[in-house]
């Protein structure tokens, strides 16, 4: 899927689960990086709000993230994670508790 951001100009979107983004969070940000990944949709990426190493390193290779961890049990989880250099805005979406979401708007250049 790919999104016109401006003339010549494209937002590349991958969606993985990755079944835990905590202990691979370098690999997949060598792909995501490497690849030349805009927006980065995760599911099961197993993060909690204490997770300080895995955002770090999102942050480290220029890359910001939102995400929605699992609070009751173990696993689970959901996160956008995309180029620091979009213009991205959380929206906050009332749903049941029962499945994470992360919504967001995206602000291209022409508006």
């Amino acid at each position: 899927m790919e999104v016109r951001q401006a003339i010549n100009s494209k937002v590349h979107c991958v969606c993985w689960n990755v079944r835990s983004l905590n202990n691979k969070s370098d690999l997949i940000m060598d792909f995501i990086a490497s690849n030349n990944i805009s927006l980065f949709f995760v599911t099961e990426t197993w993060i909690t709000d204490l997770n300080n190493y895995t955002t770090a390193t999102i942050k480290s290779y220029g890359y910001l993230i939102h995400h929605c961890f699992r609070s009751k049990t173990a696993g689970g989880g959901v996160a956008i994670v995309y180029k620091a250099s979009l213009k991205v805005i959380r929206i906050f979406i009332d749903h049941p508790d029962s499945f994470e979401s992360v919504s967001v708007k995206l602000k291209c250049p022409d508006n």
